[in-house]
């Protein structure tokens, strides 16, 4: 990894003083902070001392590095250090418009000294310059620093040369700091003669990673900021610096996160902000300054051509003949502003140089340079993907050309960047001619820009949209129309708008025959999916039993009609409705059925209905399938994310989360929700931040993180509004639970009932209620209302007796279990908790069945039958560790401890990730990461193979290395190997049950 040396609250002071060079006013930089991501470099100068002074000679350091990266605050950084330690430090910097004074450099870092000296005859000056050196050192040794020396002059070089074989009879490190594509050859040569005497290091300044990035800007920045900030500065920091200025409001990550191919980007899209930052415009307008104009000309075509172009095409932008345009292109990557980039194609150093010599354009010339890019494009066959960011620049209305090339790429690049589709249609409306309301055409660019929209997680437009595209419709459009009104109906839930989505669908419903035939063909599915979307829109709604009306005239609709889409989204809506109302059975027989269709399909098939995957993997986790819903869900996000379907990612994100939630997986859940919470972000639904907040708050409960569950849940009942909907409902009984095991019995009772709909329950499906009359017998217990709990326990087993499933009669059997105990009937509780046990162990859930060996452990201790209550207690630590349930761990071990036991502390589950020990302390996903590090990838090529941002494996890497005690990735491998056979110890020794037992 390269890195280079920056500070937190300003950029890096660059080398060039004026001239062509790049500077940070000191005014907009600010104070100078500590460095980052710079110790390396800075260990590598700090050696070159100590040889210097260890041998009484002089060293020689070569900081190289392009401008901006940070040479100059490197050397102030050394220099300061140095002086620390009572060395003479001097500093010099040469100039570009210096290079025609003899000596500029050495009169800049010696002042008055130099002027005293002979001037005139060369071998004088060599030798008082050397004696002047001697005599400035008094101390420890002399540091001396010469900044921007590629615009060295020829005398200065020729003395630097004179030191290196002449130097003077003190420690003495010759730090020069320069641009090796401007470096001129004398001192090329110099370094060389340096190198051969062995008294030479180079020092590489590289850009920035995206861990050093994240670090620069600082805790409080986002992901998704941190990503977009790091791609359009290169890492460089002096652009970093800049652009840390920008509000949030004028960046587009948009753009970004999904580049569109050929490097193909418009100009002030290159940098994804609509304005180029000040102090970064001023420095390239100063390079741009000391061109000639027809360089200037070719270095504005080239940043208007593309962030990779080829000199013929620049050549006919700018208007000039190809020799002229060759030898322009050679000055600009002589002075570095272009380079290389094979192929016989150059681009720009730095996305954020491009934009600014793009803005140094007119108006006029602009909009002349993109027709002529265009025109040039198009005659050499160059992709739609090429030509359209030239085409959207200078296109007049009613250029069906220009319109037609809008349009094709918007359709190619829907998939990966939705909101660069949407733009693109934007722009080929506007260039359409007036043709009224019927336009045709119109309509469908419209609605495809309205899809485009939701797709990209624009709601509140697309909603507008398409409530125009359903105005506009005729009736008789009824494909298009039952399409506009289905995906608006989505729009309206993502929004928290369920019943606005309901009216809209049985408004469209009710204008559609019964029995609407096409061309002879059975019954028309476009009743069928108006019916599906009014299924989904009551179970959304907490209306079961309508949900369930819907979804099953939906599915006796689709019956004959042979398509296989249609008929898996009315069999996965189904069994989640006939889940709702406790058809347990058909719920199970509609869900094997959908299973069975899904996984017949491809993904192309599925991708075209992808919501089908949301229902399924939901239905699945309710009864009890949590391998296949984790299955099903995992497939539709890779889905979700290969065809740009963001508006479902987070829905799918949640749902996994769940799904690992419930198989005791709690920190992969974490992870889960975490990227739903990342993802939420380019979505912007209340609904869907609720539900995240919701899911961070019941996993926060079970790890025992409690005052963060309550601060969570209190979020997302806020979020969800009042308890009348299916996300409102459950924010609600989560926020409950997080109550109760923060230590409020009596708000958890008030909270839940509340939402509830009352003592019964009613609005929440009855297959899930055993589980909450669990919670409210707990509650009641914790108030000492025996009587109460005893209510609750009932309810619990009456509603779980004919429901079938093993999870419901497992939370009945635990909740009578708790009663029991609390009335003094420590056999009966022990017993009835090892059958809850071993239903929650059937159906794969092992917190639960942590919590049903937890209470047969503790009933069983009180009949004093030590042994027998020892295995059973340590079957519920040993899961508690495996779900990382912290506080009932800790409880678990108390109860041990009690008994005689000895438990150590600091075993795995630890909340404090110095006391955890090895791989016990990782998540799933951390340990994958970790792998990949210890084979020696980055960041960049881990989050390709995860399909993850590389700032989300920055961060999984932060928390393995302080998990793992270490502070660097090298540390990883040894210090991960050590902790996993210390843990594979610890549990040998406690004779622990394996995870897999709760399976």
């Amino acid at each position: 990894m390269t890195t280079t040396c920056v500070t937190r609250t300003r950029s890096c002071r660059d080398e060039e003083a004026s001239g062509g060079g790049i500077q940070v006013n000191e005014g907009v930089a600010g104070d100078v902070g500590p460095l980052v991501g710079r110790q390396r470099e800075l260990g590598c100068l700090k050696r070159i001392r100590a040889a210097a002074a260890r041998g009484n000679a002089t060293q020689v350091a070569a900081v190289v590095g392009e401008s901006g990266i940070g040479k100059s605050r490197l050397l102030g950084e050394f220099g300061a250090a140095a002086a620390r330690d009572g060395w003479t430090v001097l500093t010099g910097h040469a100039s570009e418009s210096d290079r025609g004074s003899p000596f500029g450099v050495f009169a800049d870092v010696l002042g008055d000294h130099f002027a005293s000296l002979d001037l005139v005859e060369p071998w004088r000056l060599r030798l008082g310059v050397r004696a002047l050196l001697e005599q400035l050192a008094p101390g420890r040794g002399l540091v001396l620093m010469l900044d921007d020396l590629h615009w060295g002059d020829e005398a200065s070089l020729d003395l630097l040369g004179y030191l290196v074989c002449h130097p003077p009879e003190r420690p003495l490190v010759l730090a020069v700091a320069y641009r090796p594509s401007l470096a001129p050859g004398r001192l090329t040569a110099v370094l060389a003669q340096a190198a051969r005497q062995g008294r030479t290091d180079r020092i590489e300044l590289g850009p920035l990673d995206a861990e050093a990035v994240a670090e620069f800007l600082g805790p409080g920045v986002s992901t998704r900021r941190c990503q977009v900030l790091h791609e359009a500065s290169g890492g460089c920091p002096f652009y970093l610096a800049a652009l840390a200025q920008v509000p949030e409001d004028q960046l587009q990550p948009e753009l970004l996160a999904t580049p569109p191919p050929d490097g193909a980007r418009s100009g002030d899209a290159v940098v994804s902000v609509r304005d180029v930052p000040a102090v970064v415009r001023a420095s390239v307008q100063a390079e741009m300054a000391d061109l000639t104009a027809g360089v200037r000309v070719v270095a504005q075509a080239a940043a208007v051509a593309g962030d990779l172009f080829e000199p013929d095409v620049v050549a006919a932008i700018a208007g000039m003949n190809r020799q002229d345009t060759d030898r322009a292109v050679d000055e600009l990557v002589a002075r570095d502003l272009i380079r290389p980039k094979g192929r016989g194609r150059f681009g720009y150093w730095l996305p954020m140089m491009r934009a600014a010599a793009y803005a140094s354009g007119g108006g006029g010339w602009l909009i002349q340079a993109h027709a002529r890019a265009w025109a040039a494009l198009e005659e050499r066959g160059a992709s739609v993907f090429l030509r359209v960011h030239h085409v959207e620049r200078c296109a007049r209305t009613g250029d069906e050309r220009a319109i037609a090339v809008l349009v094709d790429a918007a359709r190619m690049t829907a998939a990966r960047a939705p909101a660069k589709a949407a733009h693109w249609l934007s722009l080929a409306l506007d260039l359409l001619p007036d043709k009224g309301e019927d336009d045709e055409r119109r309509l469908e660019l419209l609605a495809d820009m309205a899809t485009f929209l939701g797709m990209s997680g624009q709601l509140e437009q697309a909603r507008v949209a398409l409530h125009e595209v359903v105005r506009l419709l005729p009736r008789d459009a009824v494909d298009q129309r039952v399409r506009a009104v289905g995906f608006c109906a989505t729009i309206e839930h993502l929004l928290g708008r369920h019943a606005e989505a309901g009216g809209l669908l049985l408004a469209e419903l009710r204008q559609l025959p019964e029995h609407h035939y096409d061309g002879g063909a059975e019954l028309d599915d476009r009743v069928t999916a108006l019916k599906l979307k009014l299924a989904t829109a009551s179970l959304l709604c907490g209306d079961f039993t309508q949900a369930h009306t819907w979804a099953s005239a939906a599915r006796r609709a689709v019956g004959g009609t042979g398509d296989r889409l249609m008929s898996t989204a009315a069999a996965s809506v189904l069994a989640l409705a006939d889940y709702a109302v406790a058809d347990i059975p058909a719920a199970q027989r509609h869900c094997d059925r959908a299973a069975e269709l899904v996984d017949g399909l491809t993904d192309g098939e599925l991708a075209r209905q992808l919501d089908t995957v949301v229902w399924l993997g939901w239905a699945e986790q309710c009864l009890e399938r949590y391998d296949a819903a984790r299955r099903h869900l995992e497939r539709g996000l890779s889905l979700c994310r290969a065809t740009g379907q963001h508006h479902l990612v987070t829905y799918l994100l949640v749902g996994l989360g769940s799904t690992l939630r419930w198989q005791g997986q709690s920190r992969e859940a974490a992870d889960s929700v975490a990227e739903a919470r990342e993802s939420g972000k380019l979505v912007h639904s209340p609904a869907l931040r609720a539900a995240t907040l919701a899911m961070r708050c019941r996993i926060a409960t079970f790890t025992g993180d409690t005052d963060q569950a309550v601060r969570l849940g209190e979020e997302a009942c806020q979020l969800a509004g009042p308890a009348d909907d299916w996300l409102s409902v459950l924010a609600s009984a989560f926020f409950a639970h997080a109550r109760l095991m923060a230590g409020d019995p009596q708000g958890c009772v008030s909270i839940l009932v509340d939402a509830g709909g009352g003592a019964e329950l009613p609005m929440i499906p009855k297959p899930a209620r055993p589980g909450w009359f669990d919670v409210l017998t707990t509650a009641a217990l914790a108030l000492g209302d025996s009587r109460e709990a005893e209510q609750w326990a009932t309810r619990a087993e009456t509603t779980a007796a004919h429901l079938g499933l093993a999870g419901s009669t497992a939370f009945a059997r635990l909740a009578r279990a708790r009663v029991q105990y609390a009335t003094g009937d420590t056999v009966g509780a022990a017993d009835t908790a090892h059958a809850a046990a071993a239903a929650f162990r059937q159906v794969g859930d092992p917190f639960d069945e942590g919590c049903a060996w937890l209470l047969a452990g503790t009933a069983t201790a009180r009949t004093g039958l030590r042994s027998e209550a020892l295995r059973e207690l340590e079957q519920a630590y040993a899961l508690f560790a495996q779900c990382h349930a912290t506080g009932l761990r800790h409880r678990a071990a108390r109860e041990m401890r009690k008994l005689g036991r000895r438990v150590p502390k600091g075993v795995s589950g630890q909340r404090n990730p110095h006391n955890a020990l090895g791989a016990a302390a990782l998540t799933r996903r951390e340990t994958e990461i970790a792998r990949w590090v210890m084979q020696g990838l980055t960041s960049r090529q881990i989050a390709t193979k995860l399909y993850l941002s590389p700032r989300t494996v920055e961060h999984h890497i932060a928390s393995i290395r302080a998990k793992v005690g270490v502070t660097t990735r090298a540390g990883i491998a040894t210090a991960l190997l050590t902790a996993e056979h210390t843990e594979s110890t610890s549990a040998e020794r406690l004779a622990l049950p394996t995870a897999s037992g709760g399976q």
